[in-house]
């Protein structure tokens, strides 16, 4: 059976880099997401950022179990012949092994719990000093405390965006929309595509949209050369 496996190069597939033509390897196994890319959940960008490249680490952090059973309809038939595990992802599987075996990952509803608690008694303390009390310090405390409100927000609609903060899927949403559209005036459906989107293609000029501020200011002298505008820029 051994003999009736096909096989490529890295080298082969790095040549598949780009929309239209987009092959990625996971273990080993190379798989054609052209056309999958438009539909993909979590956008286009990720899977453009990757192209060409082994996935295997980003796809099991950022998918669940249940996507591994829809790779077969994009497996090309070739495996990788030089695949290897390199020694960066040797040490990052380690660690989420050690944070696993930890309980570092297991949900912890009551942190959350405590949060939004918190985050409701300074929304009242601030309701209270602006709406019963004409003191210009009150008024100024008020004003403090609800910066660390919004803060305390943001910080628990980014972790629940992340990953499931609550007991179950149905709270955690709730705390998602509760947090990130209503207290903070964030789209949570538009930040976690983002946000992923963000740590896949960590500060790349290309791919990363927490770096995309054109027209408004730009990061990098990079992006007034017109070449970017081949790239996402452009788009």
């Amino acid at each position: 059976m051994e003999c009736d496996k096909k096989y490529i190069t890295i080298q082969q597939l790095e040549q598949h880099n780009k929309a239209g033509d987009l092959w990625i390897s996971i273990n080993g196994k190379v798989y054609n997401v052209s056309d999958w890319s438009k539909y993909h959940p979590g956008g286009e960008t990720p899977l453009l950022n990757l192209a060409g490249k082994d996935v295997t680490d980003a796809f099991t952090a950022y998918h669940p179990t249940t996507a591994w059973q829809y790779l077969n309809k994009f497996f090309t038939g070739y495996r990788l012949k030089d695949y290897e595990v390199s020694e960066v992802s040797k040490d990052y599987r380690n660690i989420i092994h050690e944070f696993t075996k930890a309980g570092m990952f297991e949900n912890k509803g009551h942190t959350a719990v405590f949060t939004l608690t918190s985050v409701a008694a300074m929304f009242g303390f601030v309701f209270y000093g602006v709406l019963c009390c004409n003191s210009l310090w009150v008024h100024l405390c008020s004003a403090m405390v609800l910066g660390m409100a919004w803060i305390q927000s943001a910080y628990i609609g980014h972790d629940s965006g992340h990953y499931i903060v609550m007991s179950g899927h149905g709270w955690n949403k709730f705390v998602q929309l509760i947090t990130g559209n209503c207290l903070t005036g964030i789209s949570i459906a538009w930040w976690k595509w983002t946000h992923n989107a963000h740590h896949i293609a960590c500060n790349s000029l290309d791919y990363d949209p927490d770096l995309q501020h054109i027209p408004v200011f730009a990061v990098s002298s990079r992006l007034f050369n017109s070449d970017i505008e081949d790239g996402c820029y452009g788009s």
